[in-house]
């Protein structure tokens, strides 16, 4: 059960700064190098690495969540 509640916390970390990446990615839009949309605001913003690493962070929960979910006793 202890497992199950650090990966949500996980999780939940993951989704709350991707969220905050894609937020200011889109308040603050810009072309990067003729790349426009979403990609273009994340690298004119420099936060697609960041965004990148805080999605993989929330895999890694939902990860953990599931293994200790659905793992046999």
């Amino acid at each position: 059960m202890k497992k199950f509640i650090l990966g949500c916390m996980i999780c939940i970390i993951g989704f709350i700064s991707a969220f905050f990446c894609f937020t200011y990615a889109v308040m603050n839009p810009c072309i990067y190098n003729g790349i426009g949309g979403l990609k273009g605001d994340l690298l004119g913003a420099d936060l697609l690495e960041p965004f990148g690493a805080s999605l993989f962070i929330m895999v890694i929960g939902l990860g953990i969540c599931g293994w200790e979910a659905y793992r046999k006793k």
